[in-house]
């Protein structure tokens, strides 16, 4: 009988320690990361690309006019192909989109992403009220762009480009003052917007940093789906070129800043927005799953509607920059990567640069892998982060370069010291969401410490479930509990041995 009782208490250490230990609340120093300066992070552009005009008698001028070029001929030929084939009314399939996204509305946009089934589910949630913590969370995380509008004053692609907004004449260093921008009719109340959009003002784009500031968020709350849902949110963005009121170069823009507003929201709002957030979508999600008989738990339900393979997010609009059809997750991580770059030439002397990963990029992270500490989020961010060189990357402190599809939805391996050594992205292998082989050495080393050295904010308001907010974090825990048991049939087999 004592045995038992020492085979019963292993047990129940070993069942509920990891819990314990999941929920226990971080020991750093929390901090706050102050508001991130949107003009200096977006900077690059007023240094190489356009100079902003600064008086009536003195226009904006071109300072590179190869990339400029490349940058509005993209603009003119993502705006053609998304005119092709209209309807008698003008409309196309990708323009209705675009149209859509021009609402800027997140419970539009992004349910998209999820699939035809989990997309129902959370547009009926917005409609019926019950995932008002994402409302909120949209509503807040959204960086301003006002700023840095104001900082660069670039006229938008379908006006006379001549024009500054301050009355003189621009220097486009031979390039055309007016672009062939086909624009697009509305479809029902949805409306372009050309004769109120503010006119010289098209970077940083406002809609995109809108969209990538909620795609992001979202992705962090469901990694599982983080590739197809940066997929829809590129797409979001690239829409603003199909319209024509935006260039490739605005759409990178407003990516870095959106990138730095979730870093920014994550770190400091995490316990108090982002996990209350994450839990009613989740548990959302998960309820409708189990009513409609599509399984149990989320994971179960996302394998079996095949959100995360090929009954997802899907998009075949092709273009220069998007040159195959989205089709699951593999081709997701492809087209959003593609995106991020849009196809300009990188410099190669300035190729390799040294990636470090912006303060509260981990913050991002720490839904889809709770088991590891900031070092070990920023060694993936590092692993899967592209390389130095493309416009607008010096200024932006690495958000440029950070790849959310793939970074958000990663097999990650540990060595026994905790270090990251191996990161196989959702393009590279098929992945049912993040996970962490050898997580039992997460602790190892002076890993931990580095959530201290971050000011990596506490999660005790999040309460005790933490840790099991989805389904990618249970084969470490499953592990326990069977090994667990085999260790008490062995001891109990053994003890009956004995006895005879």
């Amino acid at each position: 009988m004592k045995t038992f009782r020492n085979l019963s208490s292993v047990f129940a250490i070993a069942v509920c320690l990891p819990l314990a230990l999941a929920a226990a609340p971080v020991t750093a120093q929390a901090d706050q990361l102050p508001n991130p300066d949107w003009v200096a992070l977006l900077s690059d552009y007023e240094k190489n690309y356009w100079q902003a005009p600064v008086d009536a008698e003195h226009g904006g001028k071109v300072l590179d006019a190869k990339t400029m070029k490349l940058d509005e001929d993209l603009a003119v030929e993502i705006n053609h192909l998304g005119a092709e084939n209209a309807d008698k009314n003008g409309l196309t399939a990708q323009r209705k989109r675009a149209l859509i996204d021009s609402d800027l509305y997140g419970e539009e946009t992004l349910p998209d992403a999820l699939g035809p089934v989990l997309g129902r589910y959370m547009r009926e949630g917005f409609k019926q009220g019950k995932l008002n913590q994402i409302s909120d969370l949209f509503k807040f995380n959204v960086a301003s762009t006002f700023q840095s509008k104001r900082a660069a004053m670039h006229p938008r692609p379908y006006l006379d480009r001549s024009q500054s907004t301050l009355g003189g004449t621009n220097d486009l260093a031979g390039l055309p003052s007016t672009l062939d921008i086909k624009e697009s009719p509305s479809w029902l109340e949805h409306i372009p917007g050309y004769s109120t959009l503010q006119k010289n003002s098209s970077y940083p784009s406002g809609h995109t940093t809108g969209a990538y500031s909620w795609g992001i968020a979202l992705a962090g709350i469901l990694p599982e789906l983080a590739p197809q849902i940066m997929a829809r949110t590129s797409e979001a963005g690239n829409n603003r070129i199909v319209l024509g009121v935006h260039y490739p170069l605005d759409i990178m823009g407003g990516r870095i800043g959106a990138s730095a507003q979730n870093g920014q929201y994550w770190h400091n709002e995490f316990a108090s927005s982002i996990v209350p957030a994450a839990r009613q979508l989740r548990d959302y999600l998960t309820e409708r799953c189990k009513a409609d008989h599509h399984g149990d738990t989320l994971t179960e339900c996302i394998s079996n509607v095949k959100a995360n393979s090929t009954a997802g997010y899907t998009n075949d609009f092709l273009d220069p920059v998007a040159t195959e059809p989205v089709k699951d997750q593999a081709s997701a991580v492809r087209v959003y990567t593609a995106r991020m770059t849009y196809t300009f030439p990188q410099v190669k002397a300035q190729a390799g640069a040294e990636f470090k990963a912006p303060r509260g990029a981990a913050d991002v992270l720490r839904l889809a892998y709770p088991q590891l500490h900031v070092d070990q989020r920023n060694a993936i961010l590092k692993a899967t982060a592209i390389d130095s060189g493309y416009p607008l990357w010096e200024s932006s402190e690495g958000w440029q370069r950070i790849n959310w599809a793939k970074a958000l939805c990663a097999r990650v391996t540990l060595n026994t010291n905790g270090d990251v050594v191996k990161v196989e992205t959702a393009d590279q292998v098929a992945l049912s969401g993040p996970s962490v082989i050898s997580a039992q050495y997460a602790d190892k080393g002076n890993h931990p410490a580095s959530d201290v050295a971050a000011g990596q904010n506490s999660t005790e308001a999040a309460g005790p479930d933490l840790a099991v907010l989805h389904a990618a974090q249970q084969p470490a825990l499953t592990a326990v509990i069977v090994g667990t048991v085999a260790a008490l049939l062995v001891g109990f087999l053994l003890r009956v041995r004995r006895k005879r």
